[in-house]
């Protein structure tokens, strides 16, 4: 019951709300009629697995540390959606061989063409970077290979947020070539040790082609200013909300990997960068402008500015049917969740519960008070909830721009200095050969 609340409820519906953008890509490369265990980085607790499989068209299923399972009710919770206990050395020696019966429930779904989602880091971070990967997933591999003779896939895949524990941001996922367990067999046979090196270090090179990745946290304030100002280069359809390109991604790789180059390579030239990217920086914020402005002028502005007023009515409508939750999930989450790799999860977990409450109630009290009309309206109040998201965005941006050109009107050579240092960090970024 709960896997299928995962496909048909948070896809359309909750994953739509929550993230502003959601880019999905090479899917096509995945071979879907094989059994498939899928490699992805870990940012994001419980979200990395459900955003990965939730657009699979057959049914989805994880693995999850072993001490997630120890109370009853998420014992429960997790069998129900599809998710399999993995003993880690930190949950015990003594209960690694527990996974044998783990590795046998997983076996029987692969025999049938199915698919899990590994996380063979073993731990979730919230940085730019990838861990060292563990050897279960390859031993689960190499065991489903030699046991039943199972041609299992192996799928590689980014995960790559903007901001993993904000609402109303993007998600990139990116498959990469898959490659098969008997690629791998002659080495596993003749020593099972350098099998499991070789499993891993397969799966570490795509997921290094596939991952955003900042070497040095040293450079991550850097990498911040470099990848916002990426972003604000590009200008995507307003309204539409998954892409299957790829092309967001490889542009911000591109800037990740120059500056790891840069950093391992030209300590001097890195430190120059960082300076020009502060003065800049620092003189947005004195004016008290965005990048994005200094990046791009958008269309229609005047029409944008149309919409601002003439939308006001349905704002208010859409917030004032749907205040409860719009204000409730984040106070909830800023109290009680300390740990922001599980702050989306309870985020958009509370919150899709909230409106599966909000949403009959809504419809109750318009079918008592306007009658069977009443229908019409109370389907009416998602539709403007969601109106309202879209209004929020084009009345800042809009007060962003108002700003922005005021600032151009009484200091016009503050914003010509803006653009020209933009300009030389751009060429400087450009211009690094790797």
């Amino acid at each position: 019951m709960f896997s299928r609340f995962l496909k048909y409820i948070l896809p359309p519906f909750t994953f739509r709300v929550f993230f502003r953008r959601i880019f999905y890509s090479n899917l096509k490369k995945v071979p879907l009629e094989k059994p498939l265990l899928f490699v992805g980085n870990h940012q994001n607790s419980f979200m990395d697995g459900i955003l990965v499989g939730s657009y699979l068209p057959q049914p989805i299923h994880f693995t999850m540390r072993a001490d997630m399972f120890r109370k009853p009710f998420a014992r429960f919770c997790l069998r129900e959606l599809n998710v399999s206990p993995v003993y880690r050395i930190e949950e015990g020696f003594e209960n690694v061989h527990k996974n044998l019966e783990s590795f046998r429930g997983i076996y029987d779904v692969l025999k049938n063409n199915g698919n899990f989602i590994m996380f063979s880091e073993g731990i979730c971070v919230q940085e730019k970077r990838l861990q060292k990967l563990r050897k279960g997933t390859a031993r689960l591999a190499f065991g489903a290979e030699e046991q039943f003779g199972l041609d299992v896939s192996i799928v590689p895949v980014g995960i790559n947020y903007t901001y993993p524990a904000q609402f109303r941001k993007e998600i990139m996922i990116n498959f990469h070539d898959p490659f098969s367990i008997r690629e791998l067999k002659d080495i596993y046979k003749e020593n099972p040790a350098k099998g499991l090196l070789a499993f891993n270090e397969k799966c570490d090179a795509g997921l290094r082609r596939e991952v955003i990745i900042i070497e040095d946290p040293a450079n991550d304030w850097l990498a911040e200013q470099l990848l916002k100002m990426e972003r604000h280069n590009m200008v995507l359809p307003f309204f539409r909300w998954r892409f299957d390109t790829d092309d967001k991604r490889q542009k911000e790789k591109i800037v990740a990997d120059r500056i790891n180059y840069l950093a391992k390579n030209s300590p001097d030239k890195i430190q120059h960068l960082k300076e020009k990217v502060k003065e800049y920086s620092g003189l947005l914020d004195s004016l008290k402008l965005k990048d994005e402005n200094i990046a791009r002028r958008l269309d229609f502005g005047w029409l944008r500015y149309l919409a601002v007023i003439a939308g006001f009515p349905l704002f208010l409508a859409g917030f004032i049917s749907n205040f409860i939750p719009f204000l409730v999930p984040r106070p909830v989450c800023d109290r009680l969740i300390r740990d922001k790799r599980f702050y989306s999860s309870v985020y958009i977990s509370s919150g899709t519960v909230l409106y599966l409450i909000w949403f009959p109630l809504i419809m109750i009290l318009a079918i008592i008070f306007f009658g069977w009309a009443g229908i019409l309206a109370g389907l009416l109040v998602p539709l403007l909830g969601y109106f309202v998201l879209f209004y929020q965005e084009i009345f800042r941006e809009r007060l962003r721009t108002l700003r922005f050109t005021l600032k151009s009107i009484t200091n016009e050579h503050a914003i010509e200095d803006l653009a020209s240092r933009r300009r030389e960090i751009q060429n400087l970024i450009e211009n690094i050969q790797i």
